[in-house]
């Protein structure tokens, strides 16, 4: 696969990422991910069956057509992508797996409340998730920002916001217990690809 060949070269010297900065490390960070990466990732959700979720189990409103992709090649590709984000972020977290990727569109009206992606419980290997990713697939559709609440409470906007504007294939990586949430899309399909970044639970 085309991909192989990006991770043949020195992937954290062409690596460049965003964000803003703290002491301890970024707040959130953004990257481009390669467009030969990403047509691999797709090529394997191709004639599969989409499923429709409303009000998941957190009793959260959602709307949206999700698959997932657990190829093992694709899945290593990511992974090495989020190890390279993990250290040049400073956030230094311990992790050591990946979930099946999360493959979403939202159409009209489809939204996602404000939600975490880290769960209330351990998984039964002893690792919870520690850093998330959402990449954003296409513009050619309206409404449906990303929010991401990472701002100081004193302010009335506690949250950035991704509109269809952003580039093509970035890639916001965020820890896992940040707040976020996708708005009603007004027109078109909003595609994105999610991913969870595992580790064992913190001490």
């Amino acid at each position: 696969m085309a991909f192989f060949y990006f991770f043949g070269m020195s992937f954290a010297k062409l690596m460049k990422i965003k964000g803003i900065m703290m002491r301890y490390g970024k707040l959130f960070c953004e990257t481009i991910i390669p467009q030969e990466l990403i047509e691999d990732t797709l090529a394997y959700i191709t004639n599969l069956k989409f499923g429709t979720t409303k009000k998941n189990s957190d009793n959260v409103n959602r709307c949206s057509k999700v698959n997932f992709i657990g190829n093992s090649e694709i899945l290593r590709a990511f992974l090495d992508i989020s190890l390279q984000v993990n250290k040049l972020s400073n956030w230094d977290l311990n992790i050591d797996g990946i979930e099946p990727l999360q493959y979403g569109e939202y159409h009209e009206n489809g939204e996602y409340g404000w939600h975490v992606d880290q769960h209330d419980h351990v998984y039964k290997d002893n690792r919870v998730r520690k850093l998330s990713f959402s990449i954003f697939l296409n513009n050619n559709y309206e409404g449906g920002e990303f929010d991401l609440e990472v701002y100081n409470p004193v302010k009335d906007k506690r949250y950035i916001t991704y509109s269809n504007k952003v580039q093509t294939n970035t890639a916001l990586f965020f820890q896992s217990d940040y707040w976020h949430r996708v708005r009603p899309v007004q027109k078109g399909i909003r595609k994105s690809l999610v991913g969870w970044l595992l580790g064992p639970k913190y001490k």
